[in-house]
């Protein structure tokens, strides 16, 4: 396991090489939540992501579960915290509507221009996740749209976080989505294409 107090941020996965520049994460971040998008589309554009390479071609990579637990390694590898065992799917941030935000925290804070740094994916959520709390608009919001309006509030201390709330709404994820035959057809035409793609590789 890496530190990253005295190791190197790593570059590669299992032998295979990954593309772990900060602007890389956050564009598989926003694939997922491109809701425009089918399944199969976004598994598409994370590879290219993840493993293109300097010529537009998909270096070799994992397929399947072992794919699943690349990604998973990528976005949350650097996060040592145990996770919470309580389930809540509140969707607290958003790289569209927080980019700002984020952008001006980094000034300020670290004096980073993220528009043109180079910044490892695990060194940008170090950074981004322990700024500062009272100097940080970002980590403010977020806490603003995690809070929860108590009946011993006073009525203009509920008036005043409803209101914040609104302005700072996201989007919630919907439920798992079901695909029609039409989708269902044109996945099953995808899959085969790629799969006869691989075997011409071979």
């Amino acid at each position: 396991m890496e530190n990253v107090l005295y190791d190197p941020l790593p570059e590669e996965w299992n032998g295979y090489q990954v593309n772990t520049w900060f602007q890389i994460g956050i564009q598989v971040y926003k694939t997922y939540d491109d809701d425009t998008l089918l399944d199969f589309e976004k598994d598409s554009i994370i590879k290219y992501l993840l493993f293109g390479d300097e010529d537009d071609n998909v270096r070799e990579h994992p397929e399947g579960e072992e794919l699943e637990e690349c990604i998973k390694w990528f976005l949350n590898g650097w996060s040592h915290d145990n996770p919470s065992k309580r389930v809540n799917k509140q969707k607290v941030m958003d790289f569209y509507n927080d980019q700002w935000r984020i952008y001006a925290d980094f000034r300020q804070i670290y004096g980073i221009n993220l528009n043109d740094a180079d910044l490892h994916w695990w060194e940008f959520n170090g950074l981004l996740w322990n700024m500062p709390h009272k100097q940080s608009s970002f980590l403010q919001v977020v806490e603003m749209r995690r809070k929860e309006i108590r009946k011993n509030m006073s009525k203009e201390e509920q008036a005043f976080i409803r209101e914040a709330k609104e302005v700072y709404a996201l989007k919630q994820p919907e439920a798992e989505r079901k695909f029609t035959p039409k989708e269902k057809v044109k996945i099953d035409d995808f899959d085969r294409m790629m799969k006869e793609r691989r075997n011409k590789g071979k």
